[in-house]
């Protein structure tokens, strides 16, 4: 591919884009503050520090690796991802919280010095199909009607809600490919560096071919043993993969890839990935 077709994609990337997601968050604090208010509801929020692609755990155990973590003035942890799919999206929370929680409390430290922690899946899709702007989850006694006061919440985001307040209309941005549709200022500035300026565009060129080669050398391993011409199409494949991995549609994918609708939607129907 050449920068013109990378242009083209670029152009195509949402907030929903995993790695254009981490460079226009790993960028502006302004844009991790804004995100991090609206999705807890706490408009005070000040960001000590934030990471992406945090990787967290306990050893001789699963690690996990945080899309976004962030940690504010108070010492209260958040874990944001923004997700694409909905697989085990319960489990996932769980197992992210209880290793955000495993960090907070030093030794010899007594356990009501634990501060608040956040687990946030911001979803592509309506999580429960109720349109709702986001579900929240505590631990609650069935029985007595009474909450289980921890400082843990989890709490997950739908991305399809559309309503005339602070979530809808971070929603409405994070569907957005052109960043002059976008309401909020910290996001508009942040897209529009790796979408019009120069030098943003160049440097989201240059990830682009890091992502292509990744995915030419995964095509190639997997495809030498069958040979060059299976090679190639293992290539093309996994280049298909990481753009659908990346929300991209069928439409799109067909355009990028220079085959016909039809194959790319028979390719990812026997991948069962569509």
């Amino acid at each position: 591919m050449n920068n013109h077709q990378y242009y083209f994609m670029i152009q195509q990337f949402t907030l929903f884009s995993d790695f254009f997601m981490y460079e226009v968050f790993s960028r502006s604090k302004p844009a991790i503050t804004l995100l991090a208010r609206i999705l807890t509801g706490k408009p005070d929020l000040v960001v000590k520090r934030w990471g992406m692609e945090v990787k967290k755990g306990l050893p001789f155990f699963r690690h996990v690796r945080y899309d976004l973590f962030v940690e504010d003035m108070e010492g209260n942890l958040y874990n944001f991802e923004i997700e694409n799919g909905r697989r085990a999206l319960g489990q996932r929370a769980l197992f992210n919280l209880s290793v955000l929680v495993s960090h907070m409390v030093k030794p010899n430290e007594p356990f009501c010095a634990l501060n608040e922690s956040w687990v946030v899946f911001l979803t592509r899709k309506d999580f429960m199909r109720r349109n709702e702007p986001f579900y929240t989850y505590e631990w609650f006694d069935r029985k007595w009607k009474r909450i289980l006061h921890t400082k843990a919440h989890i709490r997950f985001v739908n991305g399809e809600y559309r309503g005339d307040d602070a979530i809808g209309k971070l929603m409405h941005d994070f569907h957005c490919t052109n960043p002059d549709d976008m309401f909020y200022d910290e996001l508009r500035e942040a897209v529009s560096y790796f979408k019009k300026e120069p030098k943003g565009v160049n440097a989201m060129c240059e990830i682009m071919n890091e992502f292509k080669r990744k995915s030419k050398n995964e095509g190639r391993r997997q495809g030498r043993a069958e040979g060059r011409a299976e090679g190639r199409a293992q290539e093309r494949e996994a280049i298909m993969r990481n753009l659908r991995e990346e929300g991209m549609s069928y439409e799109k994918i067909a355009r990028i890839t220079n085959q016909s609708l039809s194959k790319v939607k028979s390719f990812f129907k026997t991948q069962q990935i569509a």
